[in-house]
């Protein structure tokens, strides 16, 4: 078993949950590829607010896995000065978006983490693509856009790669959908359906998430030539942004009200309804 603490509060207990055996396998992989990203459990990683995560890994065959990575069973990841692990810090955030927590309303207390990670240079500003990339045609949409199935089908479908005229949701394969716009809790039930914060070795699908705060969110998928395209709602796929401008980097083109970004995913096995 692997526990979880959110160390964000000053007088009140932080908030804390355990890991699915899915997710601590995920967790540990996340580790295997670089350790560096962990701190011991005294080390300094902010004030008030936000200041990382603990980890614990309460079980004997959890706690060998970590000593054979050399590994203490408490460590300490993420924070404000830690900006090199922000896609794990992101991923144990999502983790906690489908625990059920000791709080009366946890979305603040998310989005407030949320808020320190997606600032490290990491994740805000830097364009991450894992290669190799699955690429698909950046100028030929005709897969998406006949008459039949258009309508049918959203930006979640086009990201996915997967046309299923369902009008796809994330987290609706899983059986557990998001139940907040927030990059938490829509990134959360995005990885419930298979999507990941990390890079494979052999095929990768680069799609990022936006949010229009408290209404919508919106998925964007990279595609042949270093562009990006995406499939606003039942409309047509395209590869042109808001102001019509070719999109060379999700983060920086004209979004519309979709102001937040919040971060970069890959998916190989994902499943969507």
């Amino acid at each position: 078993m692997v526990t979880v603490e959110l160390d964000i509060f000053s007088g009140r207990p932080n908030p804390r949950w355990t890991l699915s055996e899915r997710e601590a396998r995920q967790l540990t992989e996340r580790i295997r590829a670089d350790p560096s990203q962990l701190l011991p459990l005294d080390a300094s990683t902010g004030g008030l607010g936000y200041r990382g995560f603990i980890v614990r890994a309460e079980d004997t065959g959890m706690a060998d896995d970590w000593k054979r990575l050399g590994l203490p069973p408490v460590v300490r990841l993420g924070g404000a000065f830690q900006p090199e692990s922000a896609e794990s810090s992101r991923f144990l955030l999502h983790t906690a978006e489908s625990a059920r927590l000791d709080l009366r309303d946890p979305g603040p207390v998310l989005a407030e983490a949320e808020s320190v990670i997606v600032q490290s240079s990491d994740v805000q500003g830097v364009m991450t693509i894992c290669y190799p990339a699955a690429l698909t045609s950046d100028t030929d949409f005709t897969f998406w856009n006949g008459a039949s199935y258009q309508p049918y089908n959203n930006c979640y479908n086009f990201a996915s790669n997967l046309r299923t005229n369902t009008f796809a949701q994330p987290g609706r394969a899983a059986g557990a959908m998001y139940t907040g716009i927030d990059c938490a809790r829509v990134g959360a039930a995005a990885v419930r359906d298979g999507w990941l914060t990390t890079c494979r070795t052999d095929t990768n699908y680069n799609v990022c998430l936006v949010i229009w705060p408290g209404y919508d969110y919106h998925w964007y998928r990279f595609c042949a030539n270093n562009r990006w395209c995406h499939k606003p709602g039942g409309t047509a796929a395209r590869n042109t942004d808001n102001s019509g401008l070719l999109i060379t980097n999700p983060e920086t083109c004209n979004r519309g009200g979709y102001t937040v970004f919040c971060g970069y995913y890959r998916g190989y096995n994902v499943t969507v309804s």
